[in-house]
This record gives structure tokens, C-alpha cells and sequence, in this order.
């Protein structure tokens, strides 16, 4: 079974999330964050797919407040062999003694953030958390540090806010499930 945008026509009955849903839990998110953090945090955004939500979740920050991206790359010899990471882009700001929310669209498995993670620990902070857009629980086989939630989450396959489904829908005001197609 086949995955793939909804067109125009489709794009209404596929949302999930709304823009002012978004909105309104950024808002939220933003005040939680203001309360935890008085003396200032980091956002560090991993993925492309995180940045809409990282920038816009800046804006609704009041207390000091800095924004960086990270970026990883695997590594595979074998594809039967579980990829080796690593990271491409490192955090630029410094982060000791700093209070940090590592940033992400959706944590799934928690593999990924583990790995960051354990990287980011290293540069000894003073606090390190995960702020995600998206969890799917069901999914989850890593305990996490997850402070902030936007939306706990079912659906396997979804689009827009900045993520993307093979290079589209990351303009999508909202957020929408994928269209199933049989093949």
C-alpha cells in the first residue's frame, strides 16, 4: 500500500491539526517554557522538518531565548546492518551551563534523539530536554526526557508544517494525514 499528498480536493478532510490548533499549542508550549525557564533557553531544531516549529515556537518565547539547528547523517555498509549515525551539523552556540530543548517534529522509536542525546550531554548543559511537535507513544521503544509535547499522536503517516512527504507538503499551513493508495 502506497502513500501520497492529498490533492486540493482532499486536503480539507485530511487534516489532523489545524493552523490555529498549531497556533494555539505553540502558545501554550511557549508559556510553559517561559515558566520553566526564566533565566533563558536554547532551542536546538533537528531536521529541516522541525523548523517551522522551531522558529515559530521562538516567537512565542518571552524570556531570553536562542535558537540553533542540528543535523545528522547515517552511515550504512550493509543494509543488512543498522546504520551507524552521526552528527553533520553541530550545535554552533555554546551550551554549557545552558539551559536546552532539543526540538523535533516527531519522535517515534526515540533512536534518533537517544543518539542526540547522549552527543549533547557532552557539552555539559545545565538542563538538556526534548520538545516534539508530534509523539507517537505506540511507537516509543526509548525512554526520553520529553518536557513538551505539542500533540500526542496515531497517525503513522502526516505532511505539512514542515514536514514533508517525498519532498512536498512542507508548505502546508496544517498538519494532514496521507492519502493510502492500494497498488
Amino acid at each position: 500500500m502506497g502513500r501520497r499528498i492529498p490533492t486540493a480536493e482532499e486536503y480539507e478532510k485530511q487534516i489532523r491539526y489545524t493552523r490555529d490548533e498549531i497556533e494555539a499549542r505553540l502558545r501554550s508550549l511557549g508559556q510553559e517554557i517561559d515558566r520553566d525557564f526564566p533565566d533563558g533557553v536554547i532551542l536546538l531544531v533537528y531536521l529541516r522538518a522541525a523548523a517551522v516549529f522551531g522558529c515559530d515556537l521562538l516567537r512565542k518565547i518571552t524570556v531570553d531565548a536562542d535558537i540553533d539547528f542540528l543535523s545528522i547523517g547515517r552511515y550504512q555498509v550493509d543494509e543488512n546492518e543498522s546504520p551507524l549515525l552521526f552528527l553533520r551539523q553541530d550545535a554552533t552556540v555554546n551550551l554549557f551551563r545552558q539551559n536546552v530543548l532539543l526540538c523535533t517534529d516527531i519522535v517515534r522509536s526515540g533512536f534518533t534523539m537517544h543518539f542526540l542525546l547522549q552527543q549533547l550531554k557532552a557539552k555539559n548543559p545545565k538542563s538538556l530536554q526534548i520538545c516534539t511537535l508530534l509523539h507517537n507513544e505506540d511507537q516509543q521503544l526509548l525512554p526520553l526526557p520529553l518536557a513538551y509535547i505539542g500533540f500526542d499522536t496515531s497517525y503513522a503517516s502526516l505532511c505539512g508544517y514542515g514536514m514533508h512527504f517525498k519532498g512536498q507538503g512542507r508548505q502546508f499551513p496544517d498538519i494532514v494525514e496521507l492519502i493510502k493508495e492500494d497498488q
